[in-house]
């Protein structure tokens, strides 16, 4: 029995069934959001009516599973109804071409010849994709015995990613790289796997299993191409009447295992299921190819199930007696022991479910199956489960040796028939409490057990050993991190408010829950995080093992590309407990508090980086390419964008050094694909052949970029009028001045490798770009073809350039002679210094935004450096009062977009709001005013109203002629707001594959976007 009321996927969103029978919906999907960059919530649940038709009434849900992808959600009716919906898509067209697929039949194509096309975006739009309706016309409860009773999405056909649990090492506190001061660190790796079990034989399609209560196992499977499904089945039994109560379906190697419970035969069955994948076997291999290879129709052999049942035995008793001998310790020898003193211990048993526990990726963890019985003792009326844990094993061969060599004298060899298994019993465990569900986690390397009562336990598969709540030698260093149960952490107590059942769910990290009741009228969940254990002290040595959890979970999810939101709220929730700690302590001062805080914080990121090997020294100007497309690279950046908000100083050095990287990532980015997009269009035709088509997309690609273009030159200015600032202290010694080397941002920023390199790239490209625009411009007007939208375009983008009061090639000569300058003394320091000095240096720049002393005089030399030539060639004070507020970072920072300077790690206020009478609504990044606020991935201005929900109707005027009103969606983690498509400027009659298309469904620090819909 596993978890089939509350799903997670990957992306971070949660969908659940209705918890009353009376909801208007029967499906809700909510997620974890960040509302003011130190608080999170729960999203107001979105609410979904899954039915088999529109007029009839709505049916009560059995199982809801997210795929492996995390973008197909499969739910499943108690009549045996079964729907698919596609997440992060929308349907393009809505005249009626976007009907799913029924029972493996497809509707009738559209005019054109094609089935339904989506296009992307966020993963909190849904479509359905395929129906299998077996009782379309509901009437009460279900007679037709069609209701699923396991179901399994199978693994993708590709090689996966996971890391190896952290392994102490010792080490001298000099030569620990992320924390000098405690004589501790761990190492890390990463091993690779093949999938396990049935696979789609195309990487990129899914397919899923299930077995029906009339015994019907059943094969849906997507085709070579589109995202419909199909569906093949086959009978479990050669019996008219079956009746499967409980069951179970895993993997072992590339087979399919199922168990199920027949409760008219009194029987437990054991099968095999083989799939024949037909023409998409070849398929595949033809994609890897030719991506766009279709098998002709002829040639497709459609899929087919093989399935043979290879053990059956009956369930244990409902009544077991068993007699135990009891010991007389004072009975002598010739004292007459017939008359023993044995007791009779009377169990009543019932089963209750079937769990099979599929093999993983490590060759000793084989497949193991389950069979949980409620049991009650007589004696003392306690409710137990007990779990028969059984393996597979070839069967016993019953012919002997000597009968097989008689008949190889008489040329009578041994058959070749099929290998025949059976179940084996291994051994019980004994769980004193009734058990809910039973599922897996972290790719099958730990068992959770979900009580009634809604405790927790998790267990390591191998030994079958609790991990949740093993508080052996706590006070030790932990040789191996695998879970954050290893640094001391443990699953929060569930509030109840009534009697009702619960229902439970643990996030895919390991790191939260949620849960609701039973007739819960609210019809939201609860979110908790996990909990230090009270006993856990505070101390540097256990600040340090925290923050190696904490980057091993963090590492996790970006192998695994699993949403760390949860994580994010935990690590946040930590923070702020020691904080309130620390605070009591009256020997704790102010400023001491602040370190020791901002340290935690600072090795939290500092052991991220290493926990997946990135190292921010091991760049060189040839790696921005790559740097470009390195999601970890911005999953670290997202991180310390968000713990960098929690620090006491109200500059945020370190959030704003990651959300200038990010920034200057996707805007180079953005750059490079439109410059790459103009001059591949410009190469296929003469400027003479350029028609008024050609004009407008070009136009409409250039209009892309001037927000991020201005946001550039800004970015650029401000960084001058630091510069600038910065010189003056100097030179005065002044000490009134709200800029100094703590916090300021543009020193980090060229000191330091990586966001230099990035900066250098970007302002590079605008350069290239200006000057191939200007060509062009050029080439379009002598040949009189420079149309309007072409003249209107360029005019915006030289305008944004030409009224900046800096010089282009003056700002990208400084960038480069700081580049080779500091690149050359931190090479000339490092050869004397221990190895790692490289990386300290860059971590303390990034991660901390100090500057270590070998750097203060380095800094000092750019300083008069940059005073010397800007005084030459550029007029300073119209540079020093150029109004750069809008990017909001730095010292002149725009606080309406920030919660006031509280004290955060003083606050009692809770980082994890669980009233769902108190529903807080999102303060955006960038704010502009009260309306207002910038497009994040645009950089231009957008109405946002006077809130921002999902539930509010948040929208900007499109600029053309339809007068159509365009969405906006909003980051889950970092709050940034942006328009849902395109706000495009001219008549386009097609669609223009602008290069925001890349961020349809993330935003440009990686976590997910959330369409903002009334």
């Amino acid at each position: 029995m596993r978890n089939e009321n509350i799903t997670w996927s990957k992306n971070g969103f949660i969908a659940y069934m209705a918890p009353t029978h009376n909801s208007k919906y029967n499906l809700f999907l909510t997620y974890l959001e960040n509302i003011d960059g130190r608080t999170w919530q729960l999203a107001k649940p979105q609410g979904l009516s899954m039915k088999p038709n529109d007029d009839c009434e709505l049916p009560h849900l059995s199982s809801i599973f997210w795929s492996n992808l995390s973008t197909d959600l499969a739910v499943c009716d108690d009549h045996g109804n079964f729907y698919i919906l596609l997440a992060g898509v929308g349907l393009l067209g809505q005249n009626g071409e976007g009907k799913p697929t029924e029972n493996g039949k497809k509707n009738s194509p559209s005019s054109n010849g094609n089935f339904p096309s989506y296009e992307l975006t966020s993963y909190n739009h849904t479509e359905m994709i395929y129906r299998d309706i077996i009782s379309p016309n509901l009437t009460g409860n279900s007679v037709t015995r069609s209701k699923f009773v396991a179901f399994k999405w199978l693994n993708i056909e590709k090689t996966q990613i996971i890391n190896k649990p952290a392994t102490f090492v010792n080490t001298d506190p000099q030569q620990s790289q992320q924390m000098p001061q405690a004589p501790l660190a761990y190492s890390y790796g990463v091993t690779q796997y093949q999938p396990y079990g049935a696979c789609h034989p195309i990487s990129t399609k899914q397919a899923c299993v299930a077995l029906r209560q009339n015994g019907e196992f059943i094969l849906y499977f997507q085709g070579e191409h589109k995202v419909e499904y199909h569906k093949v089945s086959v009978p479990v039994l050669n019996k008219k009447i079956v009746s499967f109560t409980r069951a179970s379906i895993g993997f072992d190697s590339k087979r399919i295992i199922a168990t199920a419970y027949d409760s008219i035969l009194d029987t437990i069955f054991s099968f095999l299921v083989d799939i024949e994948w037909g023409f998409l076997i070849e398929s595949s291999k033809k994609q890897k190819v030719d991506p766009h290879y279709y098998t002709p129709k002829e040639l497709q052999t459609p899929p087919k199930l093989n399935l043979r049942v290879f053990h059956q035995m009956r369930p244990r008793p409902l009544l077991e007696i068993e007699v135990q001998s009891v010991k007389n310790e004072d009975a002598m020898d010739i004292d007459d022991n017939d008359k023993n003193n044995d007791e009779t211990r009377t169990t009543l048993s019932n089963l209750s479910s079937i769990n099979i526990i599929s093999t993983n990726f490590e060759e000793e963890n084989q497949l193991m199956v389950f069979i949980s019985y409620e049991t009650l003792d007589e004696i003392t009326l306690q409710k137990l489960t007990t779990i028969y844990r059984y393996s597979i094993t070839k069967a016993l061969d019953l012919i002997s040796s000597a009968f097989v060599d008689l008949g190889l004298r008489k040329n009578i060899s041994k058959p070749n028939g099929a290998i025949t298994y059976e179940l084996s019993l291994q051994d019980k465990l004994t769980r004193p409490n009734l058990i809910q569900s039973i599922d897996t986690a972290v790719a099958e390397t730990f068992i959770i057990i979900t009580y009634e009562d809604g405790q927790i336990d998790l267990m390591d598969r191998k030994t079958l050993s609790l991990v949740s709540n093993n508080q052996e030698n706590k006070n030790s260093t932990p040789p191996t991190i695998t879970t954050l149960f290893d640094v001391g952490f443990q699953f929060p107590k569930i509030e109840r408010t009534s009697k009702n059942p619960l229902r439970v769910s643990v996030s895919p990290n390991l790191t939260s829950l949620v849960y609701t009741e039973v007739n819960n009228e609210t019809q939201q969940l609860t979110l908790k995080v996990l909990e230090k254990r009270p006993e856990c002290e505070i101390s540097p040595k256990e600040l340090f093992i925290t923050s190696v959890g904490f980057a091993f979970r963090h590492a996790y999810s970006c192998y695994t590309n699993t949403c760390a939101d949860d994580l994010v709220a935990l690590i946040q929730t930590e923070i702020k407990r020691i904080g309130n700690s620390l605070a009591k302590a009256v020997a704790t001062k102010e400023s001491n508090l602040e370190l020791i805080l901002n340290r935690f914080i600072e090795s939290i990121i500092c052991e991220s980086h290493k926990a997946i090997n990135f190292q921010l020294d091991a760049f060189g100007k040839d790696s921005v390419d790559k740097l470009l497309s390195n999601p970890p690279l911005q999953k670290l950046l997202s991180l310390q964008l968000v713990l960098g908000e929690l620090q006491q100083n109200s500059n945020h050095v370190i959030s704003d050094l990651a959300w200038i990287v990010l920034n200057l990532r996707s805007t180079s980015f953005g750059i490079m694909f439109s410059l790459s997009s103009i001059y591949r269009q410009i190469s296929k035709k003469k400027p003479a052949e350029d028609s008024l088509q050609d004009s407008i997309t070009r136009a409409e690609c250039i209009m892309s970029l001037v927000g991020n273009v201005k946001w550039l030159i800004d970015l650029m200015i401000y960084l001058n009028q630091e510069l600038l600032q910065l010189a003056f202290v100097k030179n005065t010694n002044s000490t009134d001045t709200k800029l100094h080397y703590k916090n300021s941002i543009v020193l980090p920023i060229i000191l330091s490798k990586v966001p230099r390199l990035f900066l250098m790239y970007a302002w590079s490209s605008i350069g290239k770009t200006h000057e191939i625009l200007k060509k062009l411009h050029k080439d379009l007007s002598e040949s009189n073809k420079l149309f309007t939208p072409m003249k209107e375009a360029l005019n915006r983008y030289f305008t944004v350039c030409n009224t900046s009061p800096l010089n282009l090639s003056i700002s990208e000569n400084f960038l480069r002679e700081c580049d080779a300058y500091v690149s050359k003394e931190i090479a000339s320091r490092a050869a004397n210094k221990d190895r790692g000095y490289a990386l300290k240096i860059e971590q303390k720049l990034v991660c901390q935004g100090e500057l270590s002393d070998d750097l203060v005089q380095i800094a000092k030399l750019l300083i008069e450096r940059h005073s010397i030539n800007i005084s030459r060639d550029i007029k300073v004070s119209e540079l020093f009062f150029y109004d750069v507020n809008w990017i909001d970072v730095g010292i002149a920072k725009n606080t309406m977009s920030r919660i006031e300077n509280e004290d955060f790690f003083r606050s009692k206020n809770p980082v994890i709001h669980i009233d769902p009478k108190d529903q807080r609504t999102t303060i955006p990044r960038l704010q502009y005013n009260r309306i207002e606020c910038i497009d994040a991935l645009r950089k231009v201005v957008v109405k946002v109203g006077d809130k921002l929900n999902p539930n509010l109707a948040t929208v900007i005027p499109k600029k053309n002629n339809n007068n159509k009103l365009a969405k906006l969606r909003k980051c889950t983690r970092c709050r940034s707001v942006s328009s849902v498509t395109d706000p495009l400027v001219f008549d386009v009659p097609s669609n223009v594959g602008l290069w925001t298309m890349v961020f349809q469904r993330t935003c440009i620090c990686g976590s997910a976007w959330v369409n903002c819909e009334k």
